[in-house]
């Protein structure tokens, strides 16, 4: 079976797992094959089965690997999961030159790697630069100047739940391994640039979670965690309604509307009860009950944001993004922009107006994807911190397509030379 090189994102959430392997192209990406499977283990950002977890996740890679037929899978990993364990950290790297310098890769490579002083950075974003003359520029490359500053970001993540994460993926053979922060990646899946730039609110209402992620000139100034999801509306209707989960998840999502008003009050939907009764309910009657969870949850949310605002007092958001599989359910836009008082939409892949990913349209208007999505673009406008494989152990693996059994471990972060290629790649564009 041929190895295959590029790129593999593993999604992983208390709902579903999401995963795609893509090829590298001369703009982005092209994906070759993408799966969502039921994700068990995991619980409020935490993984509370690692084994269970461990299956769903071989059952993930297992379905990609199909698809590709005779190829098996290779090259990089990428991991994203909805933990509560991240951090973000604004910093400032300054470089001095005892001449005036020409900025080549070479010097972005060194400041990344000044940034890398502790084993729980898991990324480091440079997001603006300074010149000498005090030029504020966001490509520096082929510019010249004795003394830089460069506005960074640093990801953080506890090396508890890190090792957690890279033990589902032991009998996996990759030649490298990173984890993303998961508020990151849903921003960058489904916001405009010109968003960034100006002010913005990403919410990714998950299952069991909430992450909120302010951006701000361009770069992340903020990150919420905040422990609750979809899941609190479809158990109110199910209590009220006195029907299964599945159920009242199916009535939540297509015969509802948070937006309850535009219902007309005799609209109907057919429910089977427990004791397996169909019975006939009022539209509104259910859209009232999520309408009313979803306006406690969004108010803490609100809370979080004012967090965000008073620790940064020039943050004026130009409106809120919703992602995740909750952006799916109907009227969650009208909803959040009466709680938060601000302009609010949709968002999925499509609306980010990003066009370096191909091969997976049927789920780019999906917003439950747009994590996914945004991992392919983090990876191709930042490069990524990796941990290297090690020698092979006799580790069994759970997927039953039985790949070859390798045991990856963490032997430090190191910035590698072929991220800074697509770091020069994308600087390159910019010009």
């Amino acid at each position: 079976m041929a190895k295959v090189g590029g790129i593999t994102v593993v999604d992983i959430g208390s709902y579903n797992i999401k995963s795609a392997f893509a090829e590298r192209v001369a703009d982005g990406f092209k994906i070759l094959s993408y799966t969502s499977v039921k994700s068990n283990g995991m619980y409020g950002g935490q993984i509370v089965d690692a084994l269970s977890l461990r299956a769903s996740v071989g059952e993930a890679l297992g379905e990609l690997q199909t698809q590709l037929m005779k190829k098996a899978l290779g090259g990089h990993l990428v991991v994203t999961a909805s933990e509560n364990f991240f951090s973000l950290e604004l910093a400032k790297i300054s470089k001095e030159f005892s001449k005036i310098e020409t900025i080549s890769p070479v010097h972005i490579q060194e400041i990344r790697k000044e940034a890398v002083k502790s084993s729980d950075i898991i990324d480091v974003i440079p997001v603006r630069y300074t010149l000498d003359d005090g030029r504020k520029v966001i490509n520096p490359l082929s510019m010249a100047t004795s003394k830089i500053h460069a506005d960074i970001v640093k990801v953080k993540m506890d090396p508890l739940p890190k090792n957690e994460l890279m033990n589902l993926f032991q009998g996996y053979v990759f030649d490298s391994v990173s984890v993303l922060h998961p508020g990151l990646v849903a921003g960058e899946g489904v916001l405009t640039e010109n968003e960034k730039n100006r002010g913005i609110i990403c919410l990714d209402f998950g299952y069991s979670t909430f992450k909120m992620i302010a951006y701000m000139d361009g770069m992340p100034i903020g990150y919420k965690f905040i422990p609750f999801g979809i899941e609190k509306m479809i158990k109110d209707i199910a209590t009220v309604f006195k029907v299964s989960y599945p159920e009242a998840e199916r009535v939540l999502f297509y015969h509802s509307n948070l937006d309850y008003e535009k219902l007309n009050e005799n609209d109907m939907v057919e429910v089977v009860d427990f004791s397996k009764t169909k019975k006939s309910v009022k539209k509104r009657s259910i859209s009232m009950t999520a309408y009313a969870r979803a306006k406690e949850m969004l108010s803490l949310s609100r809370r979080s944001l004012n967090e965000i605002l008073n620790a940064n007092p020039s943050f004026n958001p130009i409106g809120i993004v919703i992602t995740g599989g909750g952006a799916s359910i109907p009227g969650i836009s009208s909803v959040a922009g009466t709680i938060f008082n601000i302009s609010a939409r949709n968002g999925n892949y499509i609306s980010s107006n990003n066009v370096i990913v191909t091969g997976a349209e049927d789920v780019m208007g999906v917003p439950a994807y747009g994590p996914l999505f945004g991992s392919y673009i983090y990876a191709y406008k930042y490069g990524r911190l990796e941990t290297k494989p090690v020698q092979q152990t006799s580790a069994p693996a759970v997927n039953v397509q039985n790949p070859q059994q390798t045991t990856e471990e963490k032997v430090g972060e190191s910035v590698q030379n072929g991220t800074f290629k697509k770091l020069w790649d994308f600087l390159k564009k910019l010009v």
